[in-house]
């Protein structure tokens, strides 16, 4: 047994990972070993740039604004409003699948208090739990029951419906021809792997009622959680892979969001993809921007193998491998110290 009287010592055990004697390797950088790095990661980064954009090239859009479709804008806030809008495609669409999207103009969900305005235990199967981070959407003052979900990204989720329907084409000759064909699509399989089922999860039992007994829906919503989608139990509450998108908040103020899914195996009638001619969006005017001078606007998209359009990584490779290049070749001049000779001077 210690004596009370015995200094208690703070060294640690004499063992060779305590005392910092496992065998390791250090790398000594300097400008030598710096110089094949950087022209290796510099001729690793520039094709898979040229890569990059090239398939962004090939990827096709169509944005439809319909910020101003009818007159829904100017109707009382709750009230039902549909209207459509038609658009051209002016070649087709190849491809076995397309995405769609909707997006804001002026919309910053990257303000500090509205990107931390949420509960992330609540969101992991927790309804009644309580999270000061939600207020001023954290109860209802009125029943004080609790929101779930609460906060303001969740009070505020895109609730805007669409459909789209293949209007007509024109033949070769110039004859337009009717299709009035409805476009199908999922609203399954846009959430992250990593958000559905891990970072949103529903309260245990088979009774999604009973579990969020005790809360309300927020206070714009139409709907309670446990109402989002009823007849699939893997897309319903806190699992509603809308929902879901529409949390993961945007970096800038005019952003888009993954809405759906076109595939050829939910629409067996297309040849092949989707065919040049005129469209139909019909829409569920619901979310009001004009109020705060925003935009609201669809895109249909086609896909490449690495996904929807986005330039912008294809031109952050590129440059940065040309940057690691043009370093490389400086510090192998400052070795030869000979910088005029590199650079024609």
């Amino acid at each position: 047994m210690l004596d009370r009287d015995e200094p208690v010592s703070k060294r640690p055990d004499d063992g060779a990972f305590f005392q910092q004697r496992l065998p390791a390797w250090k790398p000594v950088i300097n400008i030598h070993t710096t110089i094949p790095v950087f022209a290796v990661i510099g001729l690793i980064m520039i094709p898979i740039g040229l890569l990059l954009i090239t398939t962004t090239g090939s990827v096709k859009e169509a944005r439809v604004d319909y910020s101003r479709c009818g007159d829904c804008e100017s109707k009382p806030s709750g009230e039902e409003c549909v209207c459509s809008i038609e658009f051209e495609l002016s070649s087709k669409f190849t491809g076995r699948a397309f995405h769609m999207y909707y997006g804001l103009e002026k919309y910053y969900q990257n303000h500090r208090k509205y990107a931390t305005s949420r509960s992330d235990k609540q969101l992991r199967g927790y309804p009644l739990y309580r999270d000061d981070n939600c207020e001023p959407f954290e109860s209802d003052v009125d029943t004080d029951q609790y929101f779930a979900p609460c906060g303001l990204i969740a009070n505020s989720m895109f609730n805007d419906t669409f459909q789209l329907e293949w209007v007509s084409k024109t033949d070769h000759d110039g004859t337009v021809i009717e299709m009035n064909k409805e476009i199908n699509f999922t609203r399954e399989g846009i959430a992250w792997p990593s958000d559905h089922g891990i970072k949103f999860r529903n309260p245990m039992g088979a009774d999604l009622v009973s579990a969020f007994n005790g809360t309300t829906k927020p206070p714009d919503w139409r709907k309670y959680a446990y109402e989002l989608d009823p007849q699939n139990p893997s897309n319903n509450a806190f699992l509603n892979e809308p929902f879901i998108v529409w949390m993961r908040v945007a970096a800038f103020p005019t952003f888009r969001k993954l809405y759906g899914r076109v595939s050829l195996e939910l629409n067996p009638e297309l040849d092949g993809g989707l065919e040049e001619g005129k469209y139909r969006l019909t829409i569920d005017y619901n979310y009001p921007v004009l109020y705060y001078h925003s935009k609201k606007f669809f895109v249909l998209s086609s896909t490449s193998i690495f996904g929807g359009r986005n330039l912008m990584l294809g031109v952050v490779y590129l440059v940065v491998g040309i940057l690691l290049l043009l370093l490389a070749t400086v510090f192998a001049c400052v070795v030869k110290k000979d910088l005029k000779s590199c650079f024609g001077s």
